[in-house]
């Protein structure tokens, strides 16, 4: 029962208000803080969230018991709203790090809320179902900048929907068609510009790949398609790509495998690598132990001292091959030898990953998504509900002396950044229209100057309609971002609740804990009255006392062969109990005794003054906690200490700089305690008791 204020009522900033008495038909004012009236369903809603009850669930407190903890939980409430309003008053609010703090995690909870979350869920569970399959494809591309005119848009279609004709005619060759028309390098055999070097082209071939691999587009295409089929040509942002689906197979996770090489740069050493492999094989299935056949047979070099071993391999990376091999295999077992143009395999699954569950994939999609063309799939259908939703309307594509004048005013400027913001003849009529509210033509013009930036030139009319698009969506955007609170309730109480506990931390903090620990003249006070107040018979009072405590002297020796024991500690009993013998001179003392020859420590000596309490047996054990010299080996056992008990000292008061901590956490009680009493006094408090006794829970 007895929790701070911070954790009743900051523990429960995230969770999602649950109005327990939303049955309540009468919703009396249970608590007045100054002009301030506090409803008791307000009350209850936080009681019943800060104490983590169930208000469906079975009733086992007494009623006293409920009732004490009811009426402890207003105190505790009311000192809370105190603060709240005085932090407001004293306008924490409008401090920078508070407003940035609060605009993070408000954009953070508002985004769910202005996009259409039910394509965005459908969406994500689509990217799951996509991601159970890896596919393989190759393409054809036909090159086009995606802002491209068009006229130049029409002649890449044609020429597109040309190789289409080629493509799916009675045994047409789809990689010798890639070679020939293709506009994708890689097609190609061509000089790599990243190594230099000569690379052999894939005939389109791209290999197996899944989800988010590919531009969305492309994607979206191939996994529509059946295995065999060639489909129309497909706009993306690289241009139009006529495409051939090979294969698809279950996918699976990272996956380790062993696997045994055959290969050879020349053609004519096929039949001794294919008889290789092939005993290679025989082996295998006549038992014979992987890694030994791995060892024998292999010719990759880099495997073969891990006996083949590949470990944690996407299946993006792997050739295709081991692919449609592995995926028909369980782990343990081994596949029949299979060519690739590297040569002669056969591979063993040795761990296949599974793909996790959608609820356990669900916030990677989404941060995948959200770097993904599909991204913008579920805003701007949302855009497009809010416009009808809240009346929107297009004034500035109907006037065309308007929508002229300013388009016209748009040149290639925009392009360098260097576009001067236009004196426009009909700038101040009306663009568009939010449930009434009027955007100019000069708002327009103004969000153009402000959001240009330097890039590649594209048409000026598809870049000026681009950039009218972008600024209705943005202040649609805004403006039902700007009604979440009034819209939707529970938004309301969740970055209500976030707000006040900003406030409340950075209030306390400033008028609490760090005044505690800065106030060092305030602290110093504090401890001067408090301390006389502590009782050594008190149990409670305990970490304010030292305890007997042995006044020691320790002297070690980090290896006997350095320091005679005998003579060291002969040397320490005539010194130990001198007047004004300290640790330099007995340093000093001791290191004339060490056998410099013989010694390999730079720093043979340590000497160290020590006050140690009676029950810590850390250095010495009870029956040594008496004055006098005791020796006792090192823990490595190359060493020895000599330990000089001088004197016990009896239990005493610890100075403040020894219990610090403890009395700053008193003083933060006692500052506490005093802000309470303050606010208090500046705002009046009135509770309705007899309200409070009526609630029923």
């Amino acid at each position: 029962m007895k929790k701070t204020l911070v954790t009743l009522l900051l523990g429960t900033l995230l969770g999602t208000a649950n109005t327990a008495n939303a049955q309540i038909q009468d919703d009396p004012v249970v608590m007045e803080i100054g002009d301030e009236k506090i409803k008791q369903s307000e009350l209850m809603k936080n009681y019943l969230q800060a104490m983590s009850i169930d208000p469906n669930a079975t009733k086992i407190q007494s009623e006293s018991e409920k009732r004490n903890a009811l009426n402890e939980y207003v105190q505790m409430y009311a000192n809370f709203r105190l603060k709240i309003k005085d932090a407001y008053a004293e306008q924490y609010d409008t401090v920078a790090t508070f407003k940035r703090e609060y605009k993070l995690y408000r954009d953070e909870v508002a985004a769910p809320y202005l996009i259409d979350s039910d394509l965005l869920e459908s969406i994500l569970l689509e990217a799951y179902n996509r991601n159970q399959y890896a596919v393989r494809a190759s393409h054809i591309m036909v090159e086009l900048d995606r802002n491209a005119s068009p006229e130049d848009t029409l002649k890449a279609y044609k020429k597109a929907m040309d190789i289409y004709t080629k493509a799916t005619r009675k045994n047409a060759n789809f990689t010798k068609l890639a070679i020939t028309y293709s506009e994708d390098p890689s097609a190609r055999d061509h000089l790599s510009q990243r190594t230099n070097t000569n690379m052999k082209g894939n005939g389109g071939d791209l290999g197996y790949f899944t989800v988010f691999d590919m531009v969305f587009p492309f994607e979206d295409a191939v996994y529509k398609m059946n295995i065999g089929e060639v489909c129309k040509p497909i706009r993306t942002n690289f241009g139009y790509h006529i495409i051939k689906l090979y294969d698809k197979v279950p996918i699976y996770g990272k996956t380790s495998i062993q696997h045994i090489w055959v290969g050879s740069i020349s053609e004519t050493d096929s039949n001794r690598m294919k008889s290789k492999i092939n005993d290679a094989y025989m082996r295998l299935k006549d038992g014979e132990d992987f890694n030994k056949v791995v060892r024998d047979c292999s010719e990759d070099r880099a495997t073969i001292p891990m006996n083949g071993l590949i470990e944690n391999v996407p299946i993006q990376r792997m050739v295709p091959e081991y692919v449609s091999k592995i995926s028909a295999l369980q782990v343990g077992e081994f596949s029949e030898p299979f060519k690739t143009h590297y040569g002669w395999h056969i591979i063993k699954v040795v761990r296949k990953d599974s793909i996790p569950s959608f609820e356990d994939m669900r916030a990677f999609y989404k941060q995948r998504i959200s770097r993904d063309q599909r991204s913008k799939q579920p805003q701007n259908v949302y855009v497009e509900k809010m416009k009808k939703k809240h009346y929107f309307v297009d004034h500035l594509t109907t006037n065309k002396e308007a929508y002229n004048e300013l388009k016209s005013s748009v040149t290639n400027d925009v392009f360098k950044e260097t576009w001067a913001m236009p004196n426009l003849e009909r700038g101040t009529e009306v663009a568009f229209s939010i449930n009434g509210k009027n955007y100019t033509v000069n708002e327009v013009a103004a969000y153009i100057h402000n959001n240009q930036k330097k890039a590649v030139p594209i048409p000026l009319d598809v870049y000026f309609q681009n950039a009218y698009d972008a600024f209705v969506a943005k202040e649609i955007i805004d403006y039902c971002n700007s009604r979440l609170e009034e819209d939707y309730p529970e938004f309301y109480d969740l970055v209500n609740e976030y707000k006040n506990g900003l406030l409340i931390f950075a209030y306390n903090d400033s008028k609490v804990w760090s005044r505690a620990i800065i106030d060092t003249a305030g602290l110093k006070e504090f401890y001067t009255a408090e301390s006389v107040k502590k009782d050594l018979n008190n149990p409670d009072h305990a970490m304010y006392f030292w305890k007997q405590r042995a006044d020691m002297m320790t002297i070690a020796i980090t290896d006997s062969s350095c320091a005679d024991a005998a003579k060291v500690l002969k040397v320490v009993e005539k010194n130990a109990f001198k007047e004004g013998m300290n640790k330099q001179k007995m340093t000093d003392l001791v290191m004339k005794k060490v056998r410099k020859k013989k010694c390999q420590q730079p720093t043979p000596v340590y000497v160290r003054n020590v006050m140690t309490e009676i029950g810590d047996t850390s250095i010495i054990n009870a029956d040594e906690f008496q004055k006098g010299i005791y020796t006792k080996k090192t823990k490595n056992g190359k060493g020895y200490i000599v330990i000089v008990v001088r004197g016990i000292k009896d239990p005493m008061h610890k100075e403040l700089r020894e219990a610090r901590g403890y009395y700053i956490n008193d003083y933060q009680t006692y500052l506490e305690a005093q802000l309470i009493e303050e606010l208090r006094s500046k705002y009046e408090v009135t509770v309705h008791q007899d309200k409070i006794d009526a609630i029923k829970y």
